[in-house]
């Protein structure tokens, strides 16, 4: 009898462990694992120029820098704070996260003439 009454008692707490189990909402449902639902937007460093040269973006997106030319790129922002890469060697690239906002200006260390600026909207 105790036997009987031990397995009905796992028995019946797996389902309610089940039930609470399934009916819980894990928050992250409307999420995507890219910086909570925000996109993720390209810098394409070419030879002599970046594309696009002026992007607006939310705080708080993630941006990857691709080098698309045959030479290394560093890219600093001209406050020299805001944006900083590594070295970014041809055909590689630097994803770049910042929680900012504002308007940044920012070129190439290598290349003085390559600039674009990043706009960070809150």
């Amino acid at each position: 009898m105790k036997r009987h009454f031990f397995s009905n008692s796992i028995l019946l707490l797996s389902g309610i462990a089940a039930f609470f189990i399934s009916s819980c909402d894990d928050g992250y449902s409307n999420y995507t694992s890219q910086g909570g639902g925000l996109t993720t937007s390209y810098v394409y460093l070419l030879d002599g120029s970046v594309q696009p040269t002026y992007l607006k973006v939310a705080t708080g997106s993630s941006i990857t820098f691709v080098n698309n030319s045959g030479q290394p790129h560093t890219i600093i922002s001209d406050d020299t704070t805001t944006i900083k890469t590594n070295l970014i060697l041809p055909a590689k690239s630097f994803l770049f996260k910042k929680d900012t906002f504002g308007i940044f200006p920012y070129h190439c260390v290598e290349h003085p003439n390559v600039t674009g600026t990043i706009e960070f909207r809150p």
